[in-house]
C-alpha cells in the first residue's frame, strides 16, 4: 500500500515559501528522506483538465531546492485576481513615489493627482501586458517540466490516476484553489482511497471581511466538501480544530476525526554569506522584524500607528520596523500613507522575495519580533522568533497564545497605545529584553519540521 503526498502547490509556487507553502515543502523534503530509506511512498500533482500524475523524487527535489533559494520571483505563469491587483498596484506606488519624491512638491502633486485617477486603468494595462507576455512565451516555449500529465479515457466521470485500492492520499497545500473535491471524492470511493486533507484556519467564513471579495459562501462549500471526503482533518492548532468543528456542526456536514499537527518552526539550517544587499545593510542597525504577508488581516497598520504615536512624543533612536513580505489584498492605501508619512519614512522598512536564508539572518540580528495578528490559525512567525531566541510582541487573538504559552506577553490587536508603550519599553530596557530571551532560552522547546512531516505521515495509516 503506497502513501501518496500531493505536491501540486510547490510544483506551481514562484516565490519563496510562506506559511502553507513551507508545510508542503518541509513534509515533502521529509517524504524523500522516507522513500531513501525504502518507505513506500510517492508524489502526485493535481491537473483539473487529466486527473492525477506521478511526479518523480527529483522534480520534488529540485523544486524545493529553487524554493528554498529563491531570492527574486522566478519567472511563471501571470497570477490572476484582486490579491494580484493589489500586489501589483502597490508595486507600482513605490516605484512613481520614488521618482515623485526627486520632483519639487508642486510639479509631483499635480502628477500624483493625474495618475491616482487613473489607477484603475493603469493596473489594469499593465495586467494585459503581462498576460499577453506571458502567453506568448508559453507559445513559443513550451515549460519543459519533468513530469507529463497524460489524459486517461474517463470512466463513469474519474479522469486519469495513479492509485490501487488501499492505497492513501495526502494533501496539505492550497487546495481550495488546487483541486477538485467532488472528484477526489469520487476517486476515493471507486479505487478504495484513504483520504486525509488539511485545515489551516476557517478565516474566510468566520471573519470575510479581512479576505479578498466575497469568499464566505465559497470557502463554507470547500469545508463542507472537506469533511465529505477526508478520512482525517490535520489541524494546526487546537483554536483552528474547535473552529473547525463549529463551522461542520452549523454547516450540517460530517465531522470526520480530526487531530492537530505542530508546525515545525525551524528554519533552514543552511545559513549562506551570499547576504543581499538590503538585508546586509540592515544587520548594521537595531531593528524590530514582522514576518508576514502584508494585508489587512496581518494588521501592519497598528505598528504604523504606534511608531507615529511614538515619533509625535518625541522619542529619539527607534529602532527600524522591517515588513518582510509580499504586499497583498487591502493595503494600498497603509503602504502609501507608510511611503508618504515624512514620520516613518526613515523608520520603516518593508523587503520581499527574502530566502530562507536572509531569513535567518534577520531573526538572528533582530532586537525582537512583532505580530499583531487579527486572526491566526497558527501563528508561524511567532514560533520562529521563539527558535531564533527572540522575544515577540504578540496580538492575544485565535491561537496565538497556544504557539508562546506563558513566555510571550500578549497585547489586544487593535489598542495602538498598548503597542506604543510595550516598542518602546523594550527599546529601551535591554535588561527586560534580555530576560524575556533568558527565559526562552531556558523554557521553549521548538517544534522541528520533521517531527511536523512524521505526523503528517503518519496520519495516513
Amino acid at each position: 500500500m503506497t502513501t501518496w503526498f500531493d505536491v501540486t502547490t510547490i510544483l506551481g509556487w514562484r516565490r519563496p515559501a510562506v506559511g502553507i507553502i513551507r508545510t508542503e515543502a518541509e513534509a515533502a523534503a521529509h517524504a524523500l528522506e522516507l522513500i531513501a530509506a525504502g518507505e513506500d511512498v510517492k508524489f502526485c500533482a493535481y491537473d483539473h483538465a487529466a486527473g492525477y500524475a506521478t511526479v518523480s523524487a527529483g522534480d520534488v527535489a529540485a523544486t524545493l531546492k529553487r524554493i528554498s533559494g529563491t531570492h527574486a520571483a522566478a519567472p511563471g505563469r501571470v497570477a490572476s485576481g484582486a490579491a494580484n491587483k493589489s500586489s501589483i498596484e502597490a508595486r507600482l506606488k513605490e516605484k512613481a513615489i520614488k521618482v515623485l519624491n526627486r520632483l519639487p512638491t508642486r510639479v509631483s502633486g499635480r502628477i500624483y493627482q493625474f495618475f491616482q485617477q487613473r489607477r484603475v486603468s493603469i493596473v489594469e494595462a499593465v495586467i494585459g501586458v503581462r498576460h499577453l507576455r506571458s502567453a506568448a512565451k508559453a507559445f513559443l516555449k513550451p515549460a519543459n517540466r519533468g513530469y507529463v500529465f497524460t489524459p486517461a479515457a474517463r470512466k463513469a466521470g474519474i479522469a486519469g490516476h495513479p492509485f490501487s485500492r488501499g492505497d492513501s492520499y495526502i494533501s496539505v497545500g492550497l487546495d481550495w484553489d488546487n483541486k477538485d473535491l467532488t472528484y477526489l471524492y469520487e476517486l476515493k470511493k471507486k479505487v478504495g482511497l484513504r483520504v486525509v486533507l488539511c485545515c489551516y484556519d476557517v478565516i474566510p467564513v468566520r471573519l470575510p471581511h479581512l479576505c479578498v471579495g466575497d469568499v464566505a459562501a465559497k470557502f463554507a462549500n470547500y469545508f463542507a466538501d472537506v469533511a465529505w471526503c477526508a478520512d482525517k482533518i490535520l489541524c494546526i492548532s487546537e483554536c483552528t480544530r474547535k473552529d473547525l468543528i463549529s463551522l461542520l456542526s452549523e454547516l450540517g456536514a460530517p465531522v470526520p476525526e480530526t487531530a492537530v499537527v505542530k508546525l515545525g518552526c525551524q528554519l533552514s539550517h543552511e545559513l549562506s554569506d551570499d547576504i543581499s544587499a538590503d538585508v546586509k545593510a540592515l544587520l548594521k542597525e537595531r531593528f524590530v522584524l514582522f514576518v508576514s504577508t502584508i494585508e489587512r488581516r496581518k494588521n501592519h497598520e497598528v505598528l504604523y500607528r504606534a511608531y507615529t504615536r511614538l515619533v509625535d512624543k518625541g522619542v529619539q533612536d527607534l529602532p527600524k520596523l522591517v515588513f518582510v513580505g509580499m504586499p497583498g489584498w487591502g493595503v494600498g492605501d497603509l503602504l502609501m500613507d507608510i511611503s508618504l508619512d515624512p514620520r516613518t519614512k526613515d523608520h520603516i522598512r518593508i523587503l520581499n522575495n527574502v530566502s530562507d536564508s536572509d531569513l535567518m539572518h534577520l531573526y538572528r540580528h533582530c532586537m525582537m519580533t512583532a505580530f499583531p495578528s487579527l486572526y491566526e490559525g497558527w501563528g508561524l512567525p511567532v514560533a520562529e522568533s521563539l527558535a531564533a531566541g527572540k522575544y515577540c510582541l504578540a496580538s492575544s487573538a485565535a491561537s496565538i497564545p497556544e504557539v508562546g504559552g506563558d513566555l510571550l506577553d500578549y497585547l489586544e490587536p487593535w489598542d495602538v497605545t498598548v503597542w506604543a508603550a510595550e516598542l518602546e519599553k523594550y527599546a529601551f530596557d535591554p535588561a527586560a529584553l534580555a530576560a524575556k530571551e533568558e527565559a526562552i532560552r531556558q523554557r521553549y522547546r521548538p517544534v522541528a519540521w520533521k517531527e511536523t512531516a512524521q505526523v503528517v505521515f503518519d496520519s495516513s495509516r
